[in-house]
């Protein structure tokens, strides 16, 4: 073996050990893990194909297979190794019910089987998941608002093993502390991929709505297999039962004219928007001289 192959096999093989050697060493039996079920999930693909999902979960043995079942009887497995997908090739618009069922050396465990009912007539390509959507409001001058889903998360929140969605649901009239004026209430809910909603928070009127005040996290911070929801609240927040936290009656809203704030903020909108498009409007806007409102060329730079 001549020099170069030496020095390639030592480059080789330190490859290795610093490989081998930077893979941590978990002890999963002290890890904190979310006892999940095992998530089948059906989808039509098209009028005449499902496709059906699953978890592999990280008790699952590495040889561990899949047996799939349509309306109780055997339909397929899938072998050990390969993605916990199956594609349905008779799934029609008809309703049909699944089950996926784990197996170990040749063995149904029914360790966390999973089940899943796809309702007759289920449209291609997504899961219709049917929400509540709260009703329109008005705020003290008059205007009027509605609802519109925003940002979303998910979690096991009633211990079951299955995930919940938790779903914000943002005013139209929505802004930040820049603009002036009342926004309508901020709510959250809960939903089962039934769509059963299983509460409802109102964050109340002392709760501004915009993207800078309701961030919100959703994990099983204790272990207990339910996992929290995590808020900003204030007074007058309702909670999913119906408790009212703090003081009902508070209102720390800033009251003014707003009515007036209104008109302004939309005459401003209106200047500038002629601004874009118009440099002397755009210089007597900032106290600018028209003849300074110019677009810049080389010989301006000598």
């Amino acid at each position: 073996m001549n020099g170069k192959k030496i020095l390639a096999s030592l480059f080789l093989l330190a490859c290795t050990l610093v490989s081998t050697s930077a893979q941590p060493k978990y002890d999963f039996t002290k890890l904190q893990r979310e006892q999940l079920g095992r998530g089948v999930v059906a989808v039509r693909q098209n009028q005449s194909e499902t496709c059906l999902t699953w978890r592999y979960l990280s008790t699952d043995p590495m040889e561990t297979s899949f047996n799939i079942y349509r309306n109780g009887s055997k339909v397929a497995t899938v072998p050990a190794g390969e993605a916990t997908m199956w594609v349905d090739k008779q799934g029609g618009s008809q309703a049909t019910n699944y089950e996926v069922r784990p197996v170990v050396n040749g063995v149904e465990t029914h360790k966390t089987d999973g089940k899943f009912t796809l309702p007759a007539n289920a449209e291609v390509g997504y899961l219709n998941i049917p929400l509540q959507k709260p009703a329109d409001g008005k705020t003290p001058p008059g205007q009027t608002y509605t609802y519109s889903a925003n940002d979303a998360s998910i979690g096991d929140v009633d211990g079951d093993g299955e995930y919940e969605i938790i779903l914000k649901w943002d005013p139209s009239n929505a802004h930040d502390n820049a603009h002036d004026g009342y926004t309508g209430n901020v709510y959250f809910d809960c939903y089962r991929l039934t769509g059963e909603r299983l509460w409802r928070i109102d964050l109340g009127r002392n709760i501004r709505a915009g993207a800078h005040y309701t961030q919100f996290m959703v994990f099983d911070l204790d272990g207990d297999n339910r996992a929290e929801v995590v808020m900003k609240t204030s007074d007058g927040t309702v909670d999913g039962l119906g408790k009212v936290i703090g003081d009902t009656n508070a209102d720390w809203r800033e009251h003014g004219d707003t009515v007036g704030q209104y008109r302004r903020m939309k005459e401003m909108e209106a200047r500038m928007k002629e601004a874009q498009n118009n440099p002397q409007a755009q210089g007597n806007n900032v106290g600018i001289e028209a003849s300074a409102c110019r677009p810049l060329k080389i010989k301006d730079a000598s």
